[in-house]
């Protein structure tokens, strides 16, 4: 059954669903893996290679600028090329460069393998969206969507515990050679399974919806539309909140409450396995409600709330504490599935790579505002304005997306 079939409402088949669902979810667990897998060994590096934590942090602020900055035009190339290709290539170039820094001796080549690999992974966002949305039928998307999440947080959880525990045995260098190789064998099996695949491009030009002699000067219109801008801004602003949690959950805590450190950095990691099991809730909730971005609406401001009550009663114990973490991450991640059925929902048909690439290239840049303006607030013992901020960073998310729909909604 084709792409236009599916885009069409027809049931493409559970067996194959899950397949594609089961490929995309495995590469962005990948994906995230590679993330942390060689700051987990950085201890490692930093002992038997003599390079400074300084040399060592260059490498992935080198890793992850060249990731946000190239999502957009990773997102053009999938809707021009089509998303298989670039997946397989993304995943390809990715996992080789990690595997070969167990081969180098030298910095400046570690830099290139740095920059390599951020171009690795810029493209899974995009290329992943867009193979579930031409591939996966309308009545699953939800849990396509929340199972992609799912494997991402797996991989930055599984990270640290296999690439310091296996470092320890054999070495830090045979280490991410090994898990390099294992990267290039995911490669081997989408491109394997790429007949099983259809990405938005495929089901926009089967719907009749794409003409393919539209020049760049029109997909540039795409990203300029108002409901496109404000998704961007949703991105930006909500990772400002939610990645400040992860970043500076742990110190922000400290400062508030004086939290034993180790106490602390539970608490965060409470709030992140409360996310997983959300985004799990969030997938099954988006295949059952037609009003995605007002569920993304409620959902948000929920773990707003909850938030909040630690600035205002300083819950100074691991039974107060912890609940109020746990679930405001589980409502975090309920809105995850949600807010990409949003996204989905604005994006043109055939212009999902673009779109996808585009907005999520805001969290790159949420996040880089937010870690100067945090720093500089915990410098000044202000961790209650932290929270603050968080909350409404994450409030004029909702704000955002709720104008991203209704602007698409007009046409605007």
């Amino acid at each position: 059954m084709d792409a236009s079939q599916a885009a069409q409402g027809h049931d493409t088949g559970l067996g194959r669903d899950s397949k594609v669902i089961g490929l995309i979810g495995t590469a962005h667990f990948a994906s995230h893996f590679y993330q942390l897998s060689m700051p987990a060994l950085f201890p490692l590096i930093y002992r038997a290679e003599g390079i400074s934590y300084t040399e060592l942090g260059t490498l992935w602020t080198v890793f992850f600028l060249t990731s946000g900055l190239c999502q957009t035009p990773a997102g053009f190339l999938v809707d021009r090329i089509g998303a298989r290709p670039v997946l397989v290539s993304g995943l390809t170039l990715m996992a080789g460069a990690i595997a070969l820094f167990g081969l180098t001796y030298h910095y400046p080549v570690m830099l290139l393998l740095a920059f390599l690999a951020g171009l690795g992974n810029s493209i899974f966002h995009p290329a992943d969206i867009s193979i579930l949305t031409g591939s996966v039928h309308e009545r699953r998307m939800g849990r396509a969507f929340s199972i992609h999440y799912f494997g991402g947080f797996i991989g930055y959880a599984a990270a640290p515990l296999c690439m310091v525990a296996v470092g320890h045995v054999i070495g830090w260098r045979h280490t991410v050679t090994l898990a390099g190789a294992i990267g290039l064998i995911v490669a081997l099996l989408v491109w394997i399974n790429r007949a099983e695949m259809r990405d938005d491009r495929d089901a926009g030009r089967a719907a009749g919806r794409v003409d393919a002699r539209l020049g760049w000067r029109h997909e540039m219109g795409v990203l300029l539309r108002a409901p496109t801008i404000f998704s961007f801004l949703f991105f930006a602003l909500m990772a400002m909140g939610s990645v400040g949690i992860m970043t500076f959950g742990a110190s922000t805590l400290v400062a508030l409450l004086d939290t034993p450190e180790t106490l602390a950095s539970s608490a965060i990691s409470a709030n992140l396995t409360g996310a997983v099991g959300g985004i799990l809730i969030g997938g099954w909730l988006a295949d059952r409600t037609r009003r995605h971005d007002f569920h993304t609406a409620i959902v948000v401001t929920i773990c707003v709330a909850l938030l909040l009550v630690i600035p205002a009663t300083r819950p100074d114990g691991i039974f107060t504490l912890f609940p109020l973490l746990i679930a405001a991450g589980v409502f975090y991640g309920i809105s995850c599935p949600l807010r990409d059925m949003v996204i989905r929902s604005i994006a043109p048909k055939g212009a999902a790579g673009k779109v996808f690439g585009f907005t999520y290239s805001g969290m790159d840049f949420g996040s880089a505002i937010m870690g100067v303006l945090f720093g500089i607030l915990l410098d000044r013992k202000l961790p209650d304005v932290v929270f603050l901020c968080i909350a409404g960073f994450m409030m004029l998310s909702v704000v955002s997306i709720l104008v991203a729909k209704v602007m698409a909604r007009r046409g605007t």
